[in-house]
């Protein structure tokens, strides 16, 4: 379904990942396609995390990672530079030619994605973990993961469902099937580089 509508950010060199539940795979799936894109076109990775509150307790309970804390202003871009586990550093690894941390409140999130979108070059492929970011943007392509983790759907993916391209089930093997047919086919008309 289509939610075109000129008050939405127009990011038509996007592919947005959301997913129903935590630890559902959205960075398992965006490892998938920098593999299968890094060698013909640039490919630039965002983790984007919402922040809903600008007190201490964390959205998901309990005291928190410490991610949403200490946010100086409506928003934060970090480019990843380390090394290690973090999924952020992963995408890096996996061979995204830039990966951007971005914090934002909720009601900043347009404002930071704008910010964002202006570090990336006119031909590169942007991969974007989040569901809040559909409320504000218009992508080439949303897909929304259906968790293995847990049977009901958080939220922030209740409130985007319906704009999902497709849904795919948690697994790595729907997720190649996706990334070599339906997604290479989908944005093979945004960028010239793309051949197979």
């Amino acid at each position: 379904m289509s939610t075109e509508n000129t008050t939405l950010l127009q990011a038509r060199h996007m592919v947005l990942i959301g997913a129903t539940g935590r630890n559902g795979g959205k960075t398992t799936l965006a490892l998938q396609i920098i593999h299968a894109f890094k060698e013909e076109i640039p490919v630039i990775a965002f983790k984007l995390i919402t922040i809903r509150n600008h007190g201490d307790i964390c959205p998901r309970g309990g005291q928190g990672c410490g991610i949403c804390h200490g946010l100086k202003g409506s928003f934060d871009i970090t480019l990843e530079t380390g090394t290690g586990t973090k999924d952020t550093m992963l995408l890096k690894k996996a061979g995204a030619n830039q990966v951007y941390l971005i914090r934002a409140y909720k009601e900043n999130l347009r404002e930071a994605l704008e910010e964002a979108l202006k570090l990336v070059p006119n031909n590169a492929l942007v991969l974007c973990e989040s569901n809040s970011v559909r409320l504000v943007a218009e992508p080439a392509f949303f897909v929304m993961i259906q968790s293995n983790a847990s049977s009901s759907i958080k939220p922030t993916a209740e409130a985007v469902m319906e704009y999902a391209d497709i849904i795919l089930p948690q697994d790595e093997v729907s997720f190649e099937n996706f990334v070599q047919g339906q997604l290479y086919q989908k944005i093979k008309p945004c960028f010239s580089g793309l051949n197979q």
